[in-house]
């Protein structure tokens, strides 16, 4: 079976490129009131809730969040030890586990893209939203990666599998307004980040390009001479200097 596109690890290591666009998401909080509820749905190993609890210190916000996953569960219980304010929960967020109107800011990261239904997500999110209440997506857009090495039949067909078989809803990035729009939120805004990666390495660290290229030929969906190739057209390049591949980041917000 195919491995899920994320772990604990990968987790860690694209915090390393992605700080300043979690950052910026965090300020969308801003305007709620001290004593707030803000929940991250989708949190991960829980750092940026932690991430929150610290540029937030004074507020008295309720960070609460909310995950799938009871190794992810468990790794932000032992991050938080006694972080008071702080709450963990385990479930899965086709059913939010909180009471309508209960929060005043909701943030998903790079969750609505393993989602098989977000509308009935967002459907969720905007129940247990307080009226005026904050919402904040941060969305990989796997249909904009793009290579500048290499066979670009093969880069299509990478595309292709990331953004429509591997990941559950690939182009999810593409279609946060629509969802938003249709489920009644207001006054939504985007901001596209390209990130630049110019280290074959960084593209397997932070994007498993080696991994999804191997699971690709263990499909059949590239031959041997294409995954043969391919690697070698990119370590090539990078050893030369010109390696280069990008993908745009999506953060959007909205009102409820």
């Amino acid at each position: 079976m195919a491995e899920k596109h994320y772990n604990i690890d990968y987790l860690t290591e694209t915090v390393k490129i992605l700080g300043g666009v979690k950052e910026r998401s965090y300020e969308y909080f801003r305007s709620v009131p001290d004593g707030g509820t803000i929940v991250d749905l989708g949190c991960g190993t829980g750092q940026d809730v932690l991430n929150m609890a610290r540029i937030f210190e004074g507020s008295h916000f309720n960070l609460i969040g909310i995950d799938h996953d009871p190794n992810m569960i468990k790794k932000g219980h032992e991050l938080a030890d006694t972080d008071t304010g702080i709450t963990f929960l385990l479930a899965d967020v086709a059913t939010i586990p909180l009471s309508d109107t209960s929060a005043n800011g909701i943030r998903m990261e790079r969750l609505v893209q393993h989602v098989p239904n977000p509308l009935g997500l967002f459907t969720e999110v905007y129940r247990v939203l307080h009226g005026d209440g904050v919402v904040v997506v941060v969305e990989s857009d796997w249909k904009s990666l793009s290579f500048y090495n290499g066979d670009l039949a093969v880069s299509d067909k990478i595309n292709d599998y990331l953004s429509a078989q591997k990941v559950n809803n690939g182009r999810a990035a593409q279609s946060l307004s629509t969802y938003l729009n249709t489920t009644g939120f207001r006054n939504i805004a985007i901001a596209v980040q390209p990130f630049v990666l110019t280290r074959y390495q960084d593209a397997c660290t932070y994007l498993w390009i080696d991994k999804m290229i191997d699971e690709m030929l263990t499909l059949h969906l590239i031959d041997e001479k294409e995954h043969k190739d391919f690697i070698e057209a990119q370590k090539h390049a990078d050893e030369t200097g010109y390696f280069s591949c990008s993908m745009n980041i999506v953060t959007v917000s909205a009102i409820k």
